[in-house]
């Protein structure tokens, strides 16, 4: 038996997936329900009120008090998908969560899609519905041969047209799911834009634009009709010859839709069914990959930001934002990639690689100071953000890689919040170990370790870290006195006290404290 043409699609789309991802997505998730955060990579926070979910890199996170108390779902509990949280729709006490994983084929890594699940009563209970795509179907050839169906048909305004069966969930994450009151959408890579009428049981594609045209609609059919019937297969849904059909984001309310793809926005005002379609070619817009979208209600009407991707053919990576009262797009930030978008009636937040910035006006953006406690406890040791929602109380949720934090009055003071591992009094210990510093907990350009250890205020503590024979590297403080009483963080670069990055190596780390010392040990991999 022999299967053709099962997976065409996935050596050519690998790169455009990956230009997506705000974070490496982790094949693992943790073992069950518990109190308190799940993980510190924090990729997406929605929610209403009290209530908030936090999608992480390792699993479901979520508050019912407003940030007082935290809950942590999984796969084994919550019947979530696989891996990382990829998508995140909530509506009142519907919860729809799309994950996604990295998975290795004879060809090269890919993001493979852990499907979508849902919960109709706030986390109660949870299906796992499975990712998107369509049915493997079999025919027989002329020599006896199972081969493996390419196309299915769809109806548009009375046309039938040809969509490619895409039948795996390999190079098809759900990067994005969007619910407008009545039908739950998500946009997938390979598998495009699809939406559900019964709360995700089940799925239709939805057909936007072509490469080569902006605007779909019955119009457009009866244009191209000779065209299409010359080359159905060109005018097919189909992501490997059309950019547009390949999407990252979707926004949806009412009967608007916008759905961000490797081409262009393309906006829709009835459902779907027609389409306008925006891009670098015919539009301000900054740039054709639209990785993030986000819309702004205010007191003049609605905005739609969209995060663009350079795919290097002239256009940028940037911010550009479409005021639906004047109907046209404006670009801004280039050079700025935004992972997400949050705003209040007078104002808008992007989270990028270089932390949190603020706009009145749309077009000028100033960054927030470093996030740390209110009474200096604690800080994000990170520069990239890749969340931020603006609460109904207009509290400003802001997630990193190293944490959340709420701001209650603008980013003036914070509360963070991180997953932690549990310690006991004289414990000392490292993370991330490994520890490598070009890349684990930057901040201010710098990577950071953590050492962790508890003591009370008016402690005096010294630590100090020694290479492989006991020669001192770096003496990180020095008989400090401790300002409050709980757990504790200090932070080691990976440097010596020259200020050079150490070699890769096993360092011994000290710790003195009120006459009592404990060590622990970090492995650095540069």
């Amino acid at each position: 038996m022999r299967i053709l043409k099962l997976l065409p699609f996935l050596p050519v789309l690998m790169l455009n997936a990956q230009l997506a991802r705000s974070t490496a997505y982790l094949a693992r998730a943790a073992d069950s329900l518990y109190a308190g955060f799940i993980g510190n990579s924090i990729i997406d926070i929605k929610g209403h009120g009290d209530t908030l979910w936090f999608g992480t890199s390792n699993g479901l996170s979520a508050t019912y008090d407003n940030g007082e108390n935290f809950v942590a779902f999984d796969n084994a509990f919550a019947k979530l998908g696989y891996g990382s949280v990829s998508g995140l729709a909530v509506s009142g006490d519907h919860v729809w969560v799309a994950t996604a994983y990295d998975s290795t084929t004879l060809t090269g890594d890919y993001d493979t899609g852990g499907g979508i699940s849902r919960s109709l009563d706030a986390g109660e209970t949870w299906v796992h519905l499975g990712q998107p795509m369509d049915s493997l179907r079999w025919t027989t050839d002329a020599e006896g041969d199972s081969i493996a169906e390419t196309y299915s048909e769809i109806y548009l305004w009375g046309d039938t047209l040809l969509a490619v069966d895409v039948v795996t969930p390999i190079n098809n994450p759900s990067y994005d799911l969007a619910f407008d009151g009545t039908r739950l959408w998500t946009a997938s890579f390979a598998g495009g834009l699809r939406v559900s009428h019964d709360l995700g049981d089940t799925w239709q594609r939805v057909l936007l634009p072509w490469d080569n045209t902006s605007v779909l609609d019955s119009m457009t059919l009866v244009d191209l009709q000779d065209e299409i019937e010359a080359d159905p297969l060109f005018y097919a849904l189909d992501p490997v010859p059309h950019r547009n059909h390949r999407v990252f984001s979707v926004v949806a309310y009412d009967d608007t839709i916008w759905a961000g793809t490797a081409a262009g926005v393309n906006h829709s005002t009835d459902g779907g069914l027609s389409w306008q379609r925006y891009g670098f070619d015919n539009s301000n817009v900054t740039g054709n990959f639209v990785v993030a979208m986000h819309r702004q209600i205010t007191t003049e009407g609605s905005t739609l930001w969209a995060s663009t991707v350079t795919t290097d053919a002239q256009d940028a990576t940037g911010i550009s934002l479409f005021k639906v009262n004047e109907g046209y797009w404006r670009a801004t930030m280039l050079g700025t990639r935004p992972f997400n978008f949050g705003s209040s009636h007078d104002a808008v937040y992007a989270a990028t690689e270089y932390g949190i910035l603020k706009s009145r006006d749309g077009l000028h953006f100033v960054p927030l100071p470093a996030i740390q406690n209110t009474d200096g406890s604690d800080s994000l040791y990170s520069d990239a953000f890749f969340s931020v929602f603006v609460n109904s109380d207009e509290a400003l949720w802001v997630g990193s890689s190293d944490g959340i934090a709420v701001s209650r009055d603008e980013g003036l003071s914070w509360e963070i919040t991180k997953s932690r591992p549990a310690i006991e009094s004289m414990e000392f210990i490292a993370f991330p170990n490994p520890f490598t510093p070009r890349q684990d907990k930057v901040f201010d350009g710098q990577g950071n370790v953590l050492l962790r250890f508890t003591a009370n205020v008016g402690d005096e503590l010294s630590i100090t870290v020694f290479d492989f024979a006991m020669h001192k590297v770096r003496e990180i403080t020095f008989k400090e006195q401790a300002t409050f009483s709980g757990p504790q963080d200090r932070t080691w670069n990976g440097r010596n006290d020259a200020g050079y990055l150490v070699a890769n190596g096993t360092y011994f780390v000290r710790l003195d404290l009120e006459g009592e010392t404990a060590w622990t040990k970090v492995m650095v991999i540069n």
